[in-house]
This record gives C-alpha cells, sequence and structure tokens, in this order.
C-alpha cells in the first residue's frame, strides 16, 4: 500500500491509499470515490482471471497519479464492491518502468526526478521477494 493524491480534470483533487497489484491488468476505483460526473462509457471488455465477464459501466481517463510533485496520467475502470478504493496494476507499472522495489517503497524515475512510492507499513521480506521476481522475469 502506498500513498497517493488523485486529481481528476484538474478539478477534483482527493488523497488516498492504493494497492499495487501486479496481477491485476487494469487500475480499478472504488465506485462512490470519484463524483458521476468524471465517468465516461469504457469500449473495452474485461474478464476475471477464471474467465467470467467482468461487468464494468465505467471508467475515468483523465487521472493523475502524484506524488511529490509529480504527476503520472492514467485510466481508471470504476469497480463496484471493491475492498480496497484504489488499485494500480499493470497499466501503472508499465509507466513507472523501470523501477526498484527496495524496503522503503518503490523507486522510479521520471522526467528525470527520482521518485519514491513509499510503503505505508514495513513490508514482510517474502512478499518484497515475491514483487521482486514478479517484476523482473
Amino acid at each position: 500500500h502506498i500513498n497517493i493524491i488523485i486529481v481528476i480534470q484538474d478539478s477534483f483533487q482527493i488523497q488516498t491509499v492504493a494497492l499495487i497489484n501486479s496481477d491485476v491488468q487494469m487500475n480499478c476505483i472504488q465506485e462512490g470515490l470519484i463524483l458521476t460526473k468524471f465517468f465516461e462509457k469504457p469500449k473495452q471488455k474485461l474478464s476475471t482471471a477464471n474467465g467470467e465477464n467482468l461487468s464494468i459501466k465505467f471508467k475515468i481517463s483523465d487521472v493523475h497519479i502524484c506524488n511529490v510533485g509529480s504527476c503520472i496520467k492514467q485510466t481508471f475502470i470504476l469497480v463496484k464492491d471493491l475492498d480496497i478504493g484504489i488499485i494500480l496494476g499493470q497499466l501503472f507499472l508499465e509507466v513507472i518502468k523501470p523501477f526498484k522495489v527496495k524496503n522503503e517503497g518503490i523507486i522510479t524515475k521520471i522526467f528525470q526526478r527520482k521518485i519514491l512510492f513509499a510503503f505505508n507499513q514495513k513490508p514482510i521480506t517474502k512478499e518484497i521477494n515475491l514483487f521482486k521476481n514478479i517484476i523482473y522475469v
């Protein structure tokens, strides 16, 4: 989990916690966190890991994930009954590549500026090593 600021169309901002999950293809945001005026109808269809169709009614495409003065533009799908408010998936990880996973967080360089997405709590070494293996395979 990391702390981030979400900015939508330069008019809506929320500071929140996000889960980074390399198993998730799209970035997800829980319905109810964002005002409906920012919703759009998605064109893509998604499925769960076991192949079931996932009902996605809305997406938000003009979202900036901000940390220490640097912002990264991303698209999110809205998901009902999400356990955590925001999940940053493979789309986010692709943008911040190359990056390093350290005990303090995920470190990347964007626009020649070093950025640390700090973990909220000290990670378990086993989980960090597993995450490193997934990223570098």
